[in-house]
């Protein structure tokens, strides 16, 4: 059984605009592949990277553009990498901003390996993502490596062109947009799928900012990215958070989503300290904090929003939560609003 691979909904940026211009109709080519549910708005929802991968090559099949990959990417621009990006940029050089990418790759998307080769006379990043069939694997590692480039180009000047690029599958019936992209020799059917590049480009400083404010910018950002490192006991509790409500947020349930089986995720969150009940005893906490305060919400309502079936189930996990009543924890809570209140009152 393979594990459910994930990646930010921010990687469909990009889509709607390369469909359109092919002539497809994006609303209707996401609910084929089942990606039209969920927040369109949010860039941090996690979505399922094989639904993905089949987006891009029914696309390209639907259309004949077999480069369908890399005009979604060109169409996006530069990767919305939320902190690494800033991180990137303040890197002291194109090496250590191409590190920081590869290394934190796993934050957005399971299912891609990058990785940088410095052993050859030529530096490679090399891309390793594959798909469920031929083209699958072609549409994505034409999306990733276009990806890079327009970071590349994003960090060091839009003019920039890799040295040599290659791939390991065949080329394409029609070159001449992937030419225009990368304007540089493209080779196919190679051992590595990447960019090649000039090791001095390696070496290439990166003055972003003065020196005080890149040093202010990496004490701030570098501890929002080690906190976004994300684990199995995050990622559970997201797929709980999406499922609370109306679905079915069990633990087999999730295990299933994930491809693993419960076995398997109870080892995973054991190994992180925690487990799927503490989580979700957690999560709820977390819900019943934001909400309880609020008079426009019933109890049934709340008792909905955070999972329970029943009213009087809600009831016994509170009491047994608090040590009272939800209605007696409202009240105290309102009563303490008036308190205060009125106190505000009297000083001024």
């Amino acid at each position: 059984m393979h594990e459910r691979r994930v990646i930010r909904r921010a990687t469909l940026n990009g889509y709607a605009e390369a469909a359109q211009a092919a002539g497809l109709s994006p609303a209707a080519m996401l609910r084929e592949v089942g990606l039209a549910s969920g927040n369109a708005q949010d860039p941090d929802e996690l979505i399922s990277f094989d639904a993905f991968v089949k987006l891009l090559a029914l696309s390209a099949e639907k259309t004949g553009l077999m480069d369908f990959g890399m005009r979604v990417a060109h169409a996006r621009g530069i990767p919305d990498l939320g902190a690494v990006s800033l991180l990137m940029r303040e890197a002291d050089d194109v090496e250590a901003a191409i590190r920081l990418y590869s290394s934190h790759m796993r934050l957005h998307s399971d299912g891609t390996l990058v990785h940088l080769q410095t052993g050859f006379d030529y530096p490679i990043i090399a891309v390793e993502i594959t798909g469920n069939t031929m083209l699958e694997s072609m549409q994505v590692t034409q999306f990733g490596i276009t990806g890079i480039l327009m970071q590349l180009r994003w960090l060091i000047g839009d003019d920039y062109r890799p040295e040599l690029v290659t791939f390991t599958f065949p080329p394409l019936p029609d070159g001449q947009f992937a030419r225009r992209i990368f304007q540089c020799e493209i080779l196919h059917e190679q051992t590595l799928s990447g960019l090649v590049l000039d090791k001095a480009l390696l070496r290439r400083p990166l003055v972003t900012s003065p020196p005080f404010l890149r040093r202010l910018a990496i004490k701030q950002l570098q501890p929002l990215l080690e906190r976004g490192q994300d684990t199995m006991a995050m990622r559970v509790t997201r797929m709980i958070s999406q499922r609370l409500e109306d679905g079915d947020f069990s633990a087999q349930a999730i295990a299933d989503e994930l491809w693993i089986d419960r076995r398997t995720l109870n080892r995973r969150l054991n190994r992180e300290g925690t487990t799927y009940q503490a989580l979700l005893h957690d999560l709820r906490l977390q819900l019943i904090q934001q909400a309880i305060s609020n008079p426009g919400l019933s109890l049934t309502e709340l008792s909905c929003s955070t999972g329970f079936k029943s009213l009087s189930a809600f009831s016994r996990w509170f009491q047994t939560s608090y040590g009272r009543s939800a209605s007696t924890m409202r009240a105290e809570l309102g009563q303490a609003r008036v308190t205060s209140a009125t106190g505000r009152r009297r000083r001024r």
